[in-house]
């Protein structure tokens, strides 16, 4: 003991041992970890009560306080180092460098949070914000606890100006999410998630986070508005509207009870669509007791009560006491004149005619119509203030079975409008139709489709004014048009528009807008196809008023075809100019083609039925009526009009001219196929091919001549836009018009030519397709044999020698099958051929190269026999063909192509020298001079002469 304590004496008197200075750091290392885990402690006391626990609050006995994640450890040292050259970098202006650094960091520990905010904001400086947007929200994941990290990642994706705007409005509902899962209580994340998910029309969920919102700020007007416009835009009105009605209900009760006056800020606009709201349920009597109760706020005279007894009549709004007078307590009123009559607004007068009406209330609400005269001035200004009450009062109107009244609206509106609307332009014509005048009704009707080329309505209404007229070619167009756009817009064809679904919230959806900050919406309510998105669904067309007089009609064919001959001869001009060089004229020569070819196609006197009502798309839809009982009143009528019509689809006679407005029929064609062509050259392969199509249906256009053209054009167009298929259907198409060599050869050049795999010419069908046409042949010629009775051999091999075979038919289905590797059967085929040409190059060398190639397969039987065998049809190939030099190039080069494959070096090579003999002969052309040139170089590299190859290359080859 004493020894011992001795040793320790003296170890403590003398120097520290190492393990003693080991101590020493472990103690202080502990009393550092001591002070951490102290202010960890004082960092994270317990949160007061909130309304929203969390989902780390304590639960019973023994709370710890909050849980969660621990506090971040600080980066490295060389790590921070690191960090503190990107900030230099970054403020210097060095964004390359910036960014190697930071990338660096990255690489090193990618849970570097300081790391992906500086790379967030390198990005952002160089303007690449959708990496920018990423970066940030990676640093958001790595404290998921940060809310103001979550929402300013939200508000950068919704602030990005992009093509791609869903991705960035979803990035911004999972940030808005991110942020909630983190503090439920942050009100400012749940009304950003609230918008957007009404920007991506998800209104359901949109509205449940506006009502959770309002549960606590339940007096906020901008949250009443944006639920109320949810609830408008959403499909399942009945269940969404009541809400909106709770909030502004409550809203209001609040304001009378707390605001007994207003001024220039009075929320009439909240009113009208409070009571647009609580109409749209029908319940138009509650509708019109609370605005006339509001307005009796907003004016001031909330203590008169006892009207909201006197519901019988509006006699309280009305200009003098006449009616008033009438009402108990009324006189004892203490306000001044001015608060009854005048001081109502006039589109809630509006809203209370067209509520009258709805109730059959005729009386009271054409008393407030005369505050509205159309003669009065101040009457346009209020249509021009409030176009869309305008609308509905006076549609209200006309359902009344006032049409002449509810014009003298409509005519004000369309005067106050700048551009014109169709909506508006077809009701305006049904007014005129309930009036009688036919032609201005039609006038209406054709307005209504050139200002929306997609509307539905005023082409029904057209085809039914037509077909009581007896103009039944064109009310069968225009009901096929209907039906093309109602397929096309997502509604069934055969399904009537319900009384719900073509009811609007116009005035509500126009008054919230107005007053709160635009917001885009997540879709129309009616998916109307745009010409940018999708191809055009129906053809423009010219529409001859059919109601108006003789003389405007023949003046409007007139000036038709002046306008075409001009539009004729400024496409010529473009062409000759375009040939010239001025490419920049395409795209104003492409448009102008487009009017012109659009004006033909539209014309039913160049069409039969059954092609014109396919071209229209609706040739699938008449079958299906033919077998089904049409069950709406456009189904019907074009079922009506489809028997009166189209039995005859295919029994009219073509046209008796050979021009159209001035312009001739082979005209017409070029322009056609021109326009095809240029179609094929900017890759819109389907609008080519429909050119082609209709100019192929035309009646005009069913020569032979013609015929030929169409299909060379729209094989170019095939062969422009890569597709084998088409170029594989057209050439069969000429195999089967012309059956001569040139068209076998044509569908060996259209898949020669097609840059695509050979997947369509060794097609099943293709071969199918070339194998009928020669058992054909070969059926004809047993008959003809037949036919020539028991002669004797010489007069049947005169008979057969007779026969002119087509050796290019042979050669096209030899040449699939040697594709396809069936190279025994391609020299059946090959034989067949050569047996009537022994002397055809071609021939000789596809049947070399068909044994040689079979020879090379692995499961051939008997291999000397077949390459000995294509050997002899290869030298017959070389000794057939004359002694033009460049015919021997050619025929060398293809024989030393062959022992190269052969792997017999010295052989190829031989003949590679001969063939670029032959070519310096011929002249030396560059192309097959290289050729020879890479493929000897090759050959003498797999003999092992890289000596010779180097030398040749350095003989040859020009930097």
């Amino acid at each position: 003991m004493s020894s011992s304590r001795g040793l320790d004496d003296s170890a403590a008197g003398g120097n520290a041992s190492d393990s003693d200075s080991d101590y020493e750091e472990l103690q202080g290392d502990i009393a550092k970890f001591d002070q951490s885990v102290r202010e960890f402690l004082n960092s994270h006391q317990e949160r007061n009560d909130s309304p929203f626990p969390t989902r780390g609050a304590a639960r019973g006995r023994g709370s710890r306080g909050a849980r969660g994640p621990r506090k971040a450890a600080k980066p490295r040292g060389d790590i921070t180092a690191r960090l503190a050259k990107v900030n230099q970098a970054f403020l210097l202006g060095d964004y390359s460098r910036a960014l190697d650094l930071v990338s660096e960091v990255i690489r090193i520990n990618a849970e570097t949070h300081q790391a992906w905010t500086a790379l967030s904001s390198i990005f952002r400086e160089q303007g690449e914000h959708a990496r920018a947007l990423s970066a940030m929200v990676y640093a958001a994941h790595l404290r998921p606890k940060d809310v103001a990290a979550w929402l300013d990642c939200a508000s950068f994706a919704l602030n990005i100006v992009s093509e791609d705007e869903a991705s960035n409005l979803q990035t911004a509902r999972l940030c808005y999410s991110a942020a909630l899962r983190a503090d439920p209580t942050n009100l400012d994340a749940r009304l950003g998630k609230a918008t957007v998910c009404h920007q991506q029309g998800h209104l359901a969920a949109a509205i449940a986070e506006y009502n959770i919102v309002l549960k606590h700020h339940p007096y906020d007007l901008e949250i009443v508005r944006k639920l109320a416009e949810a609830c408008i835009d959403n499909k399942n009105t009945e269940a969404a509207v009541p809400s909106a009605i709770m909030a502004y209900r409550r809203y209001f009760d609040y304001e009378i009870e707390n605001t007994p006056l207003h001024g220039s800020s009075a929320p009439w606009h909240d009113i009208g669509i409070y009571v647009e709201l609580i109409a749209s349920t029908g319940a138009y009597d509650e509708a019109i007791y609370e605005l006339k109760a509001l307005s009796r706020w907003l004016v001031g005279r909330v203590q008169e009560q006892y009207w909201d007894q006197w519901q019988a009549d509006d006699c309280e709004w009305d200009e003098n006491d006449e009616r008033r007078s009438h009402v108990p307590h009324f006189h004892d009123s203490m306000f001044d004149p001015e608060l009854y009559g005048t001081s109502l607004p006039l589109d809630f007068r509006a809203r209370l005619a067209m509520y009258r009406l709805r109730l059959g209330e005729e009386e009271e609400a054409f008393r407030h119509l005369s505050w509205l005269d159309p003669d009065n001035p101040r009457t346009f200004d209020f249509i021009t203030e409030f176009p869309f009450i305008s609308y509905d009062l006076a549609s209200e109107i006309a359902k009344y079975g006032q049409p002449q009244r509810a014009i003298r609206y409509l005519e004000l509106l369309r005067a106050s409008t700048e551009e014109a609307d169709a909506t508006l332009l077809v009701q305006l014509g049904r007014c005129y139709l309930a009036t009688g005048q036919q032609s201005t009704a039609e006038e209406c009707f054709h307005a209504a489709i050139d200002a929306d080329e997609y509307n539905i309505d005023a082409r029904i209404e057209l085809a039914n004014m037509y077909e009581k007229a007896r103009e039944d070619e064109e009310a069968l167009i225009l009901a096929a048009e209907a039906m093309a756009l109602k397929e096309a817009q997502g509604q069934p064809p055969g399904e009537a528009s319900t009384k719900e679904q073509l009811h609007t919230f116009s005035i509500s959806d126009r008054g919230i807008r107005r007053m709160a900050a635009a917001q885009p919406r997540g879709g129309p309510k009616q998916a109307k196809p745009k010409p940018a998105q999708t191809a055009r669904i129906l053809p423009r067309r010219y529409r001859a008023k059919r109601f108006a007089n003789p003389d405007k009609r023949r003046q409007d064919e007139r000036s038709r075809a002046i306008k075409l001959s001009r539009q004729y001869e400024l496409v010529r001009g473009l062409k000759q100019q375009i040939k010239s060089g001025s490419n920049d004229l395409i795209p104003v020569w492409m448009e102008s083609c487009k009017e012109l070819v659009d004006d033909f196609r539209s014309l039913k006197r160049f069409y039969t039925w059954d092609k014109y009502l396919h071209f229209l798309g609706k040739k699938e839809l008449l079958e299906q009526f033919a077998n089904e009982e049409p069950n709406t009143e456009l189904s019907q009528m074009l079922e009506r009009l489809k028997r009166s019509l189209a039995p005859q689809p295919d029994s009219l006679p073509g046209p008796a001219f050979d021009n159209h407005q001035g312009i001739s029929f082979d005209d017409w064609l070029d322009l056609f196929l021109d326009y095809a062509i240029g179609l094929s050259l900017a890759h819109r392969r389907e609008e080519a091919y429909q050119v082609c199509e209709s100019a192929r249906d035309s009646t005009v256009f069913q020569s032979a001549h013609h015929n030929f053209a169409i299909h060379m054009a729209w094989s170019v167009c095939a062969i422009n836009t890569n597709d084998e298929e088409k170029c594989i259907t057209v050439a069969r198409h000429l195999m089967r018009d012309g059956g001569i060599s040139d068209s076998s050869r044509m569908f060996a050049l259209l898949s020669r030519l097609c840059q695509s795999p050979v997947s369509w010419y060794t097609s099943g069908p293709a071969q199918k397709f070339i194998l009928r046409q020669i058992k054909a042949i070969d059926m004809s010629y047993e008959a003809a044999t037949k036919n020539a009775g028991n002669n004797d051999l010489d007069q049947d091999a005169t008979a057969v020698a007779k026969m002119n075979m087509d050796i290019c038919l042979l050669m096209l289905y030899g040449h699939i099958l040697f594709t396809s590797t069936s190279y025994t059967y391609a020299i059946g085929y090959f034989l067949r051929a050569w047996s009537l040409d022994h002397e055809n190059a071609m021939v000789n060398l596809s049947l070399g190269l068909a044994y040689v190639h079979y020879g090379l397969k692995r499961q051939s039987t008997n291999r000397q026999y077949l390459l000995l065998q294509g050997q002899a049809f290869i030298s017959h190939y070389v000794q057939s063909g004359g002694d033009e030099p460049q015919l021997q190039a050619e025929r060398f080069y293809n024989v030393g192509r062959l022992f190269q494959l052969l792997g017999i070096g010295y052989l190829s090579l031989q003949y590679y020298t001969k063939a670029l003999e032959a070519n310096k002969l011929a002249g030396g052309k560059k192309l097959l001079k290289d050729i020879i040139f890479v493929n000897e170089t090759i050959s003498l590299l797999s003999t092992n002469h890289k000596s010779l190859a180097h030398e040749l290359l350095v003989k040859n080859l020009k930097l």
